[in-house]
């Protein structure tokens, strides 16, 4: 019984210990890409890149499913002039006394409305996708006013032999948002 439950609490430390440190990594300002200390980023591939005029909405960019890493590595590629989180979306619906008009942000259609009702901005945020039977990780770039999905990258998430780290999978994602950015300006 002693030795299980030694097993169990090894098993544990070892896998608190090799958890994903998501680290913001900072922008080469010649290209506009993140660099990494740790050598060559991979690529992502960009499933959707459409035209989209981005000067528009520059003022604000909405970041949700990345948690504070991916807000802080939005601020950190530097285009945007304000880029806020769930937390400080909600902030703006009651400062600006938005609340009739945007009862709730839980869905999409709130995030419409509020785009509708305060001014121009993008919505970016991380989803997990399964296709077949292989995990991936997108970065999508929606236009709130038609719920549209602007830009798609992606990456497979190989747990296994890869490892799934800021390295292989989230620096290719904000690098490929980067390159669509510089392209709509």
């Amino acid at each position: 019984m002693r030795l299980r439950l030694s097993a169990i609490a090894l098993s544990a430390v070892l896998l608190v210990g090799c958890g994903t440190q998501l680290k913001v990594a900072p922008v080469d300002p010649q290209t506009g890409l993140i660099k990494s200390q740790k050598g060559t980023v991979t690529e992502a591939t960009v499933v959707t890149s459409r035209k989209f005029p981005l000067a528009q909405h520059k003022g604000m960019v909405f970041v949700s499913g990345g948690g504070t890493y991916a807000v802080d590595q939005m601020r950190a590629l530097g285009y945007f002039d304000q880029v806020v989180s769930y937390d400080d979306l909600q902030k703006i619906v009651i400062a600006n006394r938005l609340q009739d008009q945007v009862p709730s942000l839980n869905e999409p259609i709130g995030v419409n409305k509020l785009y509708r009702a305060y001014k121009p901005f993008l919505w970016v945020h991380f989803k997990r996708v399964q296709r077949e039977n292989k995990p991936y990780l997108q970065l999508v770039a929606i236009n709130p006013d038609t719920l549209d999905e602007v830009f798609v990258s992606e990456v497979h998430m190989d747990f296994v032999w890869a490892g799934v780290n800021d390295q292989n999978a989230r620096y290719p994602l904000f690098n490929a948002l980067s390159r669509w950015i510089q392209q709509n300006r």
